[in-house]
């Protein structure tokens, strides 16, 4: 055994040999050649921080604006029509920006991750977002309004390429801050904030901008914050007014990541955040022959990524029903705002009772895509309509199936380890942001499904539903991480980056002699 100072000599040597060196397979070679192998990393070093509890709070923000910017324009789309003359295939395109660069983004983050670190993602990331909300500002305050259109894009396509840190980081920040019997309930937080954001202009904007040549029964004009009538609103102050407060929101993103986000917490919650991880070329291999995964990213495609794309056209296909853009805002916001305590109670369950994930997952697909039938069904007149009845339908069947989002990035996580969390999220919310881009898609084709025929656009979502309960069948639960954390750990199978943090907790690394 060598002397304690022979050992903290090593392990400087270690440190610098990692801040010289990027590759991480090469890292954990070198690192677990010095350590002695068989030594036990106790289960008493494991612990949580009361930071995380802000880092969550901040990833969450970060996601919720982001989510509202990417559903700026699509809820309030009659109004960009016959007051500022914008096409509907002009305000579909503008939605169309979030999905499609979010493809890129997603694909740089886990390289971000790979070659810097968290903290350095997230103000890079909040960094362009407050850019992003500064050009919102002026584009309503010193820019010209002509030019409103061209700001519009450049937001919305800066939007999509900050989408991916929020989405890709929900694993990640579960993992590496929270004790596995929070992660799932955590995932839920994070998810239901995304909801909320995408929910926000639902009800915001109609309020600000009611549609015109109708009368306003905004909430707004409820509070007696507007007058009565569209056809007496000031809709230039509303539409000032609607970015100020998108750009605003943006800014705040970047002022609470700078007050505090470390790459990594000062203790580990677990033994599974503290094992090697593979780095993305392994890691890539090894998800191709993962067929658990990949029916994880599918049924969350399906679900999630389905209706995220249905939502963007949700206010013109209710529309052509025969519902007001009023009162398909109000479906949009009330449908996703249900699925706040839906992600909040069904990651809660699952992380009760976790080898019963399976059943839950099965159970609310099911009833999701029976009751999302019968709302279609109402739509579609084939029963008779009963506005009741596609409020009950359409508010239960998406909390059914966008509330399992925390199961399915759950299965994602076990079912890819020890692939790292950023890059399986990765190709989960990519799955997601595909999907969504699918829908958007196919308005912009000519002719395939144009104004007239939008709610051709339902029997997709059904058909994606029904798909994903089959997926779910197919599904076999695994338990890596649970083993991992219920049992002991040797000091050759911590990541090298987790050696500090072990440390912390008053655990002393022994390195073998040379």
């Amino acid at each position: 055994m060598r002397s304690g100072n022979a050992r903290s000599e090593d392990r400087d040597r270690l440190f610098r040999s990692a801040s010289e060196n990027d590759n991480r397979n090469d890292l954990d070679a070198s690192f677990r050649s010095v350590l002695s192998s068989s030594q036990l990393v106790p289960r008493e070093v494991f612990r949580t921080t009361p930071a995380r509890w802000y880092i969550l709070f901040t990833l969450c923000w970060m996601g919720l604006i982001q989510n509202f910017i990417g559903n700026t324009w699509g809820p309030i789309t009659e109004v960009m029509k016959k007051v500022y003359f914008w096409s509907d295939e002009r305000v579909s395109l503008l939605s169309l920006w979030t999905p499609v660069f979010f493809v890129p983004g997603a694909l740089l983050f886990p390289w971000l991750m790979a070659a810097a670190n968290m903290r350095f993602v997230m103000l890079a990331n909040s960094s362009l977002l407050a850019f992003s909300g500064i050009i919102k500002i002026l584009s309503v305050t010193v820019i010209p309004m002509k030019y409103l259109i061209y700001t519009a894009h450049v937001t919305q396509i800066i939007n999509g390429l900050c989408g991916a840190a929020p989405f890709s980081s929900i694993m990640y920040i579960s993992v590496n801050w929270f004790p596995l019997k929070e992660q799932l309930f955590v995932a839920g937080i994070i998810i239901s904030c995304v909801n909320v954001g995408v929910a926000v202009p639902f009800i915001l904007g109609p309020s600000l901008l009611p549609e015109p040549n109708s009368t306003d029964t905004s909430l707004v004009s409820t509070l007696g914050l507007v007058t009565d009538t569209a056809e007496d609103i000031d809709y230039s102050t509303g539409l000032r007014w609607y970015l100020v407060i998108q750009g605003a929101c943006m800014i705040l993103c970047l002022v609470f990541s700078v007050i505090y986000f470390p790459s990594r917490p000062r203790y580990a919650p677990t033994a599974s955040s503290v094992t090697a991880r593979l780095d993305i070329k392994e890691g890539v291999k090894i998800l191709l022959k993962r067929g658990n995964f990949w029916l994880a990213v599918l049924m969350f495609s399906l679900t999630t990524g389905t209706f995220n794309g249905y939502g963007l056209t949700l206010d013109t296909i209710v529309t052509k029903c025969g519902i007001s853009q009023a009162e398909a805002g109000y479906i949009g916001f009330a449908a996703l705002l249900s699925c706040v305590p839906a992600n909040l109670i069904i990651g809660g369950l699952g992380g009760m009772f976790p080898r019963r994930k399976k059943i839950m997952t099965i159970l609310f697909l099911v009833t999701g895509t029976s009751t999302m039938t019968v709302f279609v069904a109402q739509l579609e007149n084939w029963l008779p309509r009963n506005m009741t009845v596609v409020w009950v339908t359409v508010i239960v069947g998406v909390m059914c199936l966008t509330g399992a989002a925390p199961l399915f990035f759950d299965m994602s996580a076990e079912s890819s380890h020890p692939v790292s969390e950023d890059l399986s999220s990765t190709v989960m919310v990519l799955g997601n942001q595909l999907m969504s881009l699918f829908f958007i898609a196919l308005i912009q084709i000519p002719h395939l499904v144009d104004e007239a025929h939008r709610d051709k656009l339902n029997y997709v979502l059904i058909g994606s539903f029904t798909l994903s309960v089959l997926f779910s069948t197919l599904y076999r639960p695994t338990t890596v991480r649970e083993h991992m954390d219920s049992n002991s750990v040797t000091v050759d199978q911590l990541d090298y980056r987790s050696i500090q943090q072990v440390e912390n907790a008053g655990y002393s690394i022994e390195v073998s002699c040379d």
